[in-house]
């Protein structure tokens, strides 16, 4: 339910894009993403992930510098940069024998802490990919290629990714997940 509602506000992106021009969109980017996250926050019992805080604050940050001082730069920077914090969160964390799939992710795999570390460098790779097709679309194609992409050209790539993952993981999955028998 939480990834499906996540979409809304891409989805408010790229019709007002489509209709009334990217600052438009920006504005219905920011409202649509306070509108989820309250939703988040009500069913989160008031609470965020480091990671939701990152996207609501890059996000009204980057929406508003674009609709204060009505240039659309602000908003082609959000997702490179999102992307890019990503990316540096993850390997630090790799690099300092804390990897951050880890967290995420222990009770759906059994990995060593080397695997863990494996794990998180491959996201962190993949979000430095995608920062910098973001940073390609948002800045040396047309503003029809950055809208599509922005809103559904990136979601073929990660599903590719996640599934590469899980086919490269699945012996790695929890037996407790796994098992069959009914308790």
């Amino acid at each position: 339910m939480k990834a499906l509602l996540d979409f809304i506000p891409l989805i408010a992106f790229f019709i007002a894009a489509r209709h009334s021009g990217i600052l438009a969109a920006a504005g219905a980017l920011l409202v649509a993403t306070i509108i989820i996250y309250a939703i988040h926050f009500v069913r989160q019992k008031g609470k965020f992930d480091k990671q939701q805080w990152v996207v609501l604050l890059l996000t009204i940050l980057f929406c508003g510098g674009t609709l204060l001082l009505r240039d659309d730069i602000y908003l082609r920077w959000k997702s490179p940069i999102i992307n890019g914090i990503f990316a540096f969160t993850l390997f630090v964390s790799a690099a300092i024998n804390k990897p951050l799939m880890q967290l995420a992710m222990k009770e759906v795999f059994t990995l060593t802490l080397s695997g863990w570390k494996k794990l998180t460098v491959a996201w962190a790779l993949f979000f430095a990919f995608m920062g910098v097709l973001h940073y390609i679309t948002a800045f040396m194609m047309s503003d029809e290629a950055w809208i599509n992409f922005k809103t559904y050209g990136w979601i073929p790539i990660m599903l590719v990714f996640v599934v590469v993952q899980f086919m490269v993981l699945k012996k790695h999955l929890n037996p407790a997940l796994t098992d069959k028998t009914v308790k």
